[in-house]
């Protein structure tokens, strides 16, 4: 599970900024060991190597070079083009460093492929194979190997192509794992909007056939007394023109936001949703604290509310370790929308294990509100944002880290 959570954490935009600082690392590690190589050995009192020469840091120098080539291929921000580009250019420089080393007297080791030179190689290949297509890959890998089979010309003697393969096998296999990795996980984070948006067309639903069958029960009634009471009809037209309205109002939401808002509800529904939470379940004390009135809510924001908190306790349930408490405390004043936090005094997150909080966090996006899960006082806690009624277009997407 831990190393699922690492591979998780680095296919994703956050998980390059963390790979690029390490390749950084790790390139200046390998440049300075390969430049005190250089310099103990000809400070070595019987030099094995070749004669003498500025040509002794010239491995380490391309090193150098490959590896600035590669961290600008791995910048998070490079285009496609750029990242191939750059890590094209990381193998060549290698393979020019060969070919200036060819015609030089070897000595008995000759110039051997420094450890930088090598770094850079793998994660060129690990960085085309996660970012580019196949022509930018195909590129890069012939280059690749080119620079690796360019041994020989350093050392002065034939050598098998078996390196060069394995250097193949070993910088792209990272680079297609992670990419599927971070396939795998858009499919599933679209997959649970579309759950999400599922059940939301279902509230909807129940809202709109709610209203409806009050329309045409009235409608019935009218009928049978229109001609003996005449004054009870007229009475009775405004409450069947309000909630044709209302029914009409979340029609108009469901299209604007293509079939994606919640309906819900009235406000003692939401308030009863909430309070069947409370008590204990599962090895949880769940305790509900509502603060203000729900009676401004829109309906679809009221079934929102419910079904946030509902997935909300149940992640505390599933994954959040040592649990024994959750608290569920929601604000609400007139104008200014409502407020509610679920928080857990667990240890580790209580999202993590599936696509939960993705769902949550679309349902409050569609309604023009907000959710953020993280680290709280105590244990995980849950933010929200709803508007008392849903805004006219939903912001942008998020990208979120959830799990």
């Amino acid at each position: 599970m831990g190393l699922n959570r690492i591979v998780e954490a680095l296919s994703g935009p956050p998980g390059e900024r963390i790979l690029w600082g390490g390749a950084a690392l790790a390139f200046a590690l390998a440049v300075a060991g390969d430049l005190l190589t250089v310099r103990s050995g000809r400070a070595a009192a019987a030099w094995p190597g070749p004669p003498h020469g500025p040509w002794d840091w010239l491995p380490a120098a391309s090193g150098a070079a490959a590896g600035a080539l590669v961290l600008l291929a791995l910048h998070p921000r490079a285009r496609t083009a750029a990242t191939g580009a750059a890590a094209l250019a990381a193998p060549l420089v290698v393979a020019a460093s060969s070919l200036a080393l060819w015609p030089l007297p070897k000595g008995i080791f000759g110039y051997p492929v420094a450890v930088s030179e090598a770094c850079a190689l793998a994660l060129a290949l690990a960085v085309t194979a996660l970012r580019c297509d196949a022509r930018w890959i195909g590129a890069v890998s012939a280059a690749a190997f080119l620079a690796a089979a360019s041994d020989p010309l350093r050392e002065g003697v034939g050598q098998s192509l078996t390196p060069a393969l394995l250097l193949l096998a070993v910088g792209l296999a990272p680079g297609f794992y992670l990419r599927w990795r971070r396939h795998q996980r858009e499919y599933h984070v679209e997959r649970a909007r579309a759950q999400e948006r599922l059940a939301v067309a279902r509230d909807l639903h129940d809202v709109v056939a709610h209203e409806v069958t009050g329309i045409v029960v009235q409608a019935q009634a009218l009928r049978r007394i229109a001609d003996t009471r005449p004054e009870a009809a007229v009475r009775a037209l405004p409450e069947i023109e309000a909630a044709g309205a209302r029914a009409l109002e979340a029609m108009r939401s469901l299209v604007s936001r293509l079939r994606e808002p919640d309906e819900a509800p009235p406000e003692s529904d939401a308030r009863e949703g909430l309070a069947r939470l409370a008590g204990a379940s599962g090895g949880l004390e769940v305790a509900v604290r509502v603060e203000g009135s729900l009676s401004g809510l829109a309906p679809e924001v009221g079934t929102a509310l419910v079904r946030i908190a509902q997935e909300a306790v149940t992640n505390a349930r599933r994954h959040a370790r040592g649990a024994t408490r959750v608290s569920v405390e929601v604000e609400s004043a007139a104008g200014e929308g409502v407020r509610m936090s679920v928080l857990d005094d667990g240890r580790g997150s209580a999202g993590s294990g599936g696509y939960g909080l993705v769902g949550m966090e679309e349902r409050a996006r569609l309604l023009g509100g907000e959710l953020a899960a993280g680290p709280g006082a105590d244990g995980w806690e849950v933010r929200v944002r709803l508007p008392e009624k849903p805004c006219g277009q939903p912001p942008g997407r998020p990208r979120t880290g959830h799990s």
